[in-house]
């Protein structure tokens, strides 16, 4: 379906543009050593929880070990909710969701860093039939944004993995309509995906 062949593009956009940021950042980090800066850039996995578990690919920059940079492309399965004035129902869709954070580390340890941060997202959905849009699929972007705290720590005979947590609040956008063009009825999507969330993830830094 032709959707499906714009979530696959999305995709592949998504896996590129963590690659390219990757890289960026071992190109500035290869500078960043000449004139004296510390600088890392890792690639590896994030997870989130929101109300269904995304995995995703990420790429995670610090410099000086306290200013950080994230990006992650995240792909997994949510609930949504349908419904009009009669009835209501609950069907999965397939979540897409690129990522961007900033963060500050105010403690820095020698195996270990607490940060804060803020984070905006741009997200694309795709849910399923669930009787309701006439036998047809439905598909649409979503905008996000949220704070969060979190903390990266290494092990002593494997410096160059880091490990994360981060936990925070997230709030993703969305209220549309799909109108019947036969009677002029309509029903109301709802994108449920607000509140408390959290991230686990792992990093190789070059």
């Amino acid at each position: 379906m032709k959707h499906k062949g714009i979530l696959s593009i999305l995709s592949l956009i998504g896996v590129l543009l963590i690659s390219g940021m990757l890289l960026a950042g071992s190109a500035a980090a290869e500078e960043a050593s000449e004139s004296g800066l510390d600088w890392k850039a890792g690639l590896g996995y994030q997870g989130m929880w929101v109300g269904g578990f995304l995995n995703g690919i990420s790429a995670r920059t610090w410099i000086e070990d306290k200013y950080g940079v994230e990006a992650n492309y995240f792909y997994g399965d949510v609930e949504t909710r349908t419904f009009d004035v009669d009835q209501s129902d609950t069907s999965d869709a397939d979540l897409y969701i690129f990522e961007l954070k900033a963060m500050y580390a105010p403690v820095v340890r020698e195996y270990s860093r607490f940060y804060v941060g803020a984070v905006v997202s741009r997200g694309s959905f795709d849910l399923k039939n669930t009787g309701y849009f006439f036998g047809r699929d439905f598909d649409d972007k979503i905008w996000g944004y949220g704070l969060f705290i979190g903390s990266e720590w290494h092990f002593q005979e494997f410096p160059e993995i880091g490990f994360n947590f981060d936990v925070g609040y997230k709030a993703y956008r969305y209220d549309d309509r799909y109108t019947d063009p036969d009677d002029g009825d309509y029903f109301k999507m709802d994108l449920d995906l607000e509140g408390i969330d959290a991230t686990v993830g792992i990093h190789y830094y070059f």
